[in-house]
């Protein structure tokens, strides 16, 4: 599946109209996870909500293995079951009254057998890592992170070729943001595409294939995540927090070490430090590399 927004431009109508997308030509396809990062305002959130029909272009188009999403080739409907968007803070939107229900509110509405409904309500809870003894449970009795594995649940229960996720991470400790992070990795498969979006390039990046930067509206990067970080200093001037380590690399390439400015953790960069220096690396007590 693919997903191209053409020439897309949106603006927020009122006393005084805010121009949120400029321009935009974008593709989104199965089989890759794709982080999109921008501060607020940028336009993440209607970029978003065009690629799953919430928005309707009011200039370019959004085309769906090349049927027009404007001149309703693709239907909305069809649509919105194929691209699951997940809200930031998703938990906030939960409603039924166990969570076995809220689950399989959205298979009902595709018109699916009980028996089909039953087989997707718990796959996708399993999936999620929610426990069966929870399922008759009301999700307000829940942790926050459980709540937003119920709500990524009832996403995936309509089985969408590509997930789109607004801030997944939000709120939740380190070890939430790792494990929701960890189970998206091993959800994306050759036939299924993520759109990740979040401010934060350090825990985006080891997780996507290729990165989207957005300013104003407009897209300013677009390329692998090596490609992007390799260009620190301009993505600090629209203002996205990049690893210190990075504005280090790229000091010592302008001053005319041959560093790999595209390495963004601290681990690798003490290698490539090292590499460039000729210096080995410090090593343990035990004798394994121990970076510096």
């Amino acid at each position: 599946m693919q997903i191209e927004l053409k020439n897309i431009s949106y603006t927020y109508q009122g006393p005084l109209p805010v121009a949120a997308l400029e321009d935009i030509n974008l593709r989104v396809q199965t089989g890759e996870i794709l982080g999109l990062i921008g501060h607020t305002g940028s336009g993440k959130s209607t970029l978003l909500q065009h690629l799953n029909g919430l928005i309707r272009p009011q200039k370019g188009d959004v085309l769906v293995n090349g049927l027009s999403v404007k001149k309703e080739e693709m239907s909305l409907r069809e649509l919105r079951f194929r691209v699951g968007l997940v809200f930031q803070y998703p938990e906030h939107q939960l409603f039924e009254e166990t969570i076995y229900k809220e689950v399989s509110f959205g298979p009902k509405n595709m018109g699916l057998s009980e028996e089909e409904i039953d087989q997707r309500v718990r796959r996708s809870l399993q999936d999620a890592g929610v426990e069966e003894e929870l399922y008759e449970r009301s999700p307000f009795e829940l942790s926050g992170g459980q709540k937003r594995r119920v709500a990524l649940a009832s996403i995936l229960a309509m089985e969408p070729e590509i997930l789109v996720l607004d801030e997944p991470t939000a709120g939740l400790d380190p070890q939430g943001r790792k494990d929701i992070l960890n189970f998206l990795l091993n959800w994306r498969t050759p036939e299924r595409g993520i759109v990740l979006v979040s401010h934060n390039m350090e825990e985006i990046a080891p997780f996507a294939d290729r990165i989207v930067v957005l300013h104003q509206g407009s897209i300013v990067q677009d390329g692998t995540p090596k490609e992007v970080f390799s260009k620190a200093k301009e993505l600090a001037e629209v203002g996205i927090n990049v690893p210190q380590i990075c504005f280090v690399l790229s000091e010592l390439k302008e001053r005319g070490w041959p560093v790999d400015t595209g390495i963004f953790t601290v681990e690798e960069a003490a290698r490539e430090i090292c590499r460039a220096f000729n210096i080995e690396p410090p090593t343990t007590p035990g004798g394994e590399g121990h970076g510096v």
